[in-house]
């Protein structure tokens, strides 16, 4: 967060270096620009950052990972978001890390939840690859997760999809 504050302030820096250096050849232009510019180059920076955080958070996890949703929004105060909406949360599965049960074709997995300018989160949770139902660990008895309620959410079958084809 730090890091991109002061990469912001950069960016104001140059937009307003920029619009100097045009002064020196170009006298007719107004001093107003400067600060313009400045806070001009501090949003377009802004904007840049959140549209590729996305991809470049994606690129930095392992190759066993696989998306099962991304959330994109909009936002009132970001109106360039109603033209294409910023993914600025997803939820990955680990397929590397898939434990199996004894109880048939049920495996327990993790959910990571990756949220914009947050720390990931790490959610266990039990998915039946026969019906295609997942759980949410309720508790443990003699070392094996209890599950809470079997349910489905609309992306239960892309999570069943990606850690089933791991299991034999």
């Amino acid at each position: 967060m730090v890091w991109e504050w002061i990469a912001t302030i950069f960016a104001g820096l140059g937009g307003a270096g920029i619009i100097l250096l045009f002064r020196v050849f170009f006298k007719k232009i107004p001093k107003w620009m400067i600060p313009v510019s400045a806070g001009l180059g501090m949003m377009f920076f802004q904007v840049y950052s959140e549209y590729t955080w996305y991809s470049h958070t994606r690129s930095l996890l392992p190759p066993e990972t696989v998306v099962v949703a991304e959330i994109a929004q909009t936002a009132p105060y970001k109106p360039w978001s109603y033209y294409r909406p910023q993914i600025l949360k997803f939820v990955v599965v680990d397929t590397h890390k898939v434990f199996p049960l004894k109880e048939g074709r049920v495996v327990q997995v993790n959910l990571y939840f990756f949220e914009r300018r947050m720390s990931a989160n790490t959610w266990p949770v039990l998915i039946d690859c026969d019906k295609a139902l997942q759980a949410n660990i309720r508790d443990t008895q003699n070392g094996e997760p209890v599950p809470d309620n079997w349910h489905q959410t609309v992306h239960t079958e892309k999570i069943v999809q990606a850690v089933c084809g791991k299991i034999s």
